[in-house]
């Protein structure tokens, strides 16, 4: 009876009246004003604001719609008119944080920004001061102490009628789904996998359409007709690339942090060459334009497409997917290739293990040692608080050295990262620049001249210690993305603001005329190729289509179809179904060891070897404070040992000093003081 009754003709005209209608157009109304002031903030422009709502209204009218449809969830709520202002709320603090975020970096915020934070937040000092992050936490908490306080003292209004309610939401989800798909094959609003450059993506499509993207969007979708057939159709095409050689070279590549030529850079003058070396090499030795999938910032994407010779614009929205897929999933990668040819695979970075969560993704990419800066001694800083490059060219070198057959190093640099001081720094030596009518942009220009000119030092004294190695190798420079300045592209005298240079150097000849343009995902194939080296299902397609680049369907198709099946497929593509699988990766190529301890009063002293200023005392388990003397030396204070008490070293995370890396074997001291190391 109840339900015929809520079905009369009387309840339904109730229930579907003019003010429930009003409600909506004012909804609807509220999400036109939101839209305009969101990409008021991502174009930071009125006029270019206007120019998007008059030159692409539909587009437009697509965020404002998108965004009623959040918004229309409050309808089911006693207290909407909270809901309303919390979904409103949500909506300009994403603006907010993206008009933040570009003034760090040129790239928009996406949904793999927010899940990142967990990941790179130990470098937020670096981009603010104390007192801007406690304000910043302040802030935050703040606004939610205010929403409880809002939604506690919220009017409660009639509950909206659920028909009316729920109809009204699955009807505008239906609506918004038929006119996206509309949209799309229209070509009114761009396709996912079509964002090869989030900034113009997101500057055609407006920040709503591509934020809600990055929201849904993850990962590399099944093909269509995905199938062992294919995959044994796509490796088929490869059977004509000729044979591995068997005497192969070592193999460096060396990923610059924001790494160009800054000559290229119009009606710019300095006072000196920031990159004299890296301008010789690129004179002598194989070279060329490098598209990258980032600017200003997103450096493990770049890393990845190196790795794995994988086309981001396969994946999803903004995705890093060194967060979400290979943190959990071997893949293959040049690691693993090389592995399968007897080569020892290390990675090296000066800066934290757990930046972009390297220290498990290496493991799943084919890493048998990582060294981290946490495993590095005599490590200089610039004034911004990043480790000087000149660090690396010893720890490459110690790589190399560590096994006597051939080896793959993949080192990551990082001292030209940002922040850019916007005033002059005291006594920092800098690069005069000419020409900017920008102070603040000037300013910070003149400091990354310097650390580029530094860079560019690290790379000649490579480059020259490598030149009388007694094994031949090969190294591999490049730029992972433009510095975060924000340059547009008619600043530029070459390519875009998506593409850096690479350089090939060898200690031997290598082939002549070599030079030419790639994607970032084809370059160790094309690395590989040059050293004789065809192995790998996605290096060997790489090679077998010429470097076709992104004019390819069929190419293009047959990466996506192969980049399924490795990371999220059945692994048909595996040779004698043995795909990768997670490395027993170590941390450095030399072990952190206790030789002896002595106790002084109340302090202990302990000796051993490869201790860094990361280096942690614990004692039966519990940590002390400890006081880094040298590689051989630490001291604990306030500590007195008993027989039996058992010591190690721990390596602790720069980002986190909870996160241990690494520890030592036990050292453990016996009965009348005599110590032994225990190697049980």
């Amino acid at each position: 009876m109840r339900i015929k009754a809520y079905f009369s003709k009387e309840n339904l005209h109730k229930e579907w009246n003019r003010s429930n209608y009003r409600l909506l157009a004012l909804y609807f109304l509220s999400s036109l004003l939101l839209n305009a002031v969101i990409e008021l903030l991502a174009r930071r422009s009125l006029f270019d604001t206007l120019a998007f709502c008059i030159g692409k209204p539909w587009v437009f009218l697509y965020g404002a719609y998108l965004i009623f449809f959040t918004l229309s969830f409050s309808l089911l709520f006693a207290k909407r008119r909270f809901y309303f202002l919390l979904v409103s709320a949500v909506w300009l603090g994403l603006a907010v944080t993206d008009f933040l975020l570009l003034t760090f970096r040129s790239m928009p915020l996406t949904a793999s920004d927010i899940w990142l934070m967990a990941s790179v937040r130990d470098i937020f000092e670096k981009y603010l001061s104390y007192i801007a992050l406690f304000l910043l936490i302040l802030g935050i908490a703040a606004l939610i102490g205010l929403i409880l306080f809002l939604w506690s003292r919220a009017k409660k209004f009639p509950r909206t009628p659920p028909c009316f309610s729920v109809l009204t939401i699955l009807l505008t989800a239906l609506a918004l789904f038929l006119v996206t798909n509309l949209f799309v094959r229209i070509d009114v609003l761009d396709k996912t996998n079509e964002f090869s450059s989030l900034p113009r993506a997101y500057h055609e499509n407006g920040f709503v359409y591509c934020f809600a993207a990055s929201l849904v969007t993850g990962g590399i979708k099944e093909p269509v007709e995905y199938s062992p057939n294919e995959v044994e159709e796509i490796i088929d095409t490869q059977r004509a690339l000729p044979q591995t050689e068997k005497d192969t070279p070592n193999i460096v590549f060396v990923q610059l942090e924001s790494f160009f030529d800054a000559n290229y850079l119009k009606n710019l003058q300095f006072s000196e060459n920031p990159v004299p070396n890296f301008e010789a090499l690129k004179a002598e030795y194989p070279s060329g334009l490098l598209s990258v999938p980032a600017i200003g910032a997103g450096t493990a994407n770049t890393e990845f497409e190196v790795l794995t010779g994988m086309n981001l614009n396969h994946f999803g929205v903004g995705e890093y997917p060194y967060m979400t897929i290979v943190n959990s999933t071997a893949s293959e990668s040049v690691a693993f290739t090389l592995s399968r040819l007897g080569y020892g695979t290390h990675a090296v970075h000066n800066n934290s293990a757990t930046f972009y969560d390297r220290h498990i993704v290496y493991a799943n990419l084919g890493f048998r040692s990582f060294t981290s800066v946490e495993y590095m001694n005599d490590v200089e800083y610039n004034p911004r608080g990043w480790a000087k490059d000149s660090v690396l060219t010893g720890e490459i070198c110690k790589a190399l050295d560590s096994t006597e057959g051939k080896d793959f190093v993949f080192a990551v640099s990082v001292q030209p990262h940002g922040k850019y001081p916007d005033e002059m720094l005291p006594d920092v030596p800098i690069i005069g620049v000419q020409g900017s009518q920008d102070e603040a942009r000037k300013n910070g220009l003149e400091y990354y001249l310097y650390q580029l000119k530094e860079c560019d030092a690290f790379i000649a004294e490579l480059t020259q210690t490598l030149q009388d190695f007694d094994e031949p190798t090969v190294v591999v420079f490049y730029g992972d993305h433009l510095p975060s300045f924000n340059f547009q592209q008619e600043e530029l005298s070459y390519g875009n603001t998506q593409t850096t240079e690479y350089v090939i150097w060898a200690n031997f000849p290598l082939a002549e005329n070599a030079d030419r343009n790639l994607q970032t995902y084809q370059l160790s194939a094309y690395v590989m190729d040059l050293c004789g080296i065809h192995e790998g299902a996605v290096f060997r397609l790489h090679q077998s289509y010429d470097y076709a680049g992104d004019s390819s369907e069929t190419y293009q198709r047959a990466l996506e179809v192969l980049e399924y099946d490795i990371l999220s497929g059945e692994q048909y593509y595996a040779e004698n179904g043995a795909p990768p699988y997670p490395t027993d990766m170590r941390f450095d190529v030399e072990d952190v060891r206790i030789t002896a301890v002595t106790q002084r009063e109340d302090c202990l002293l302990v000796s051993g070897s490869h201790f860094t200023p990361y280096s942690v005392v614990y004692i039966n388990g519990t940590a002390y404070e400890t006081e880094y003397r040298s590689e051989e030396r630490l001291i604990v204070k306030d500590a007195v040992l008993a027989p039996e008490d058992a010591l190690t070293v721990a390596q602790v995370s720069a980002a986190d000093e909870l996160e241990i890396l690494s520890t030592s074997k036990p050292f453990v001291f016996a009965l009348r003081g005599e110590k032994y190391a225990d190697d049980r």
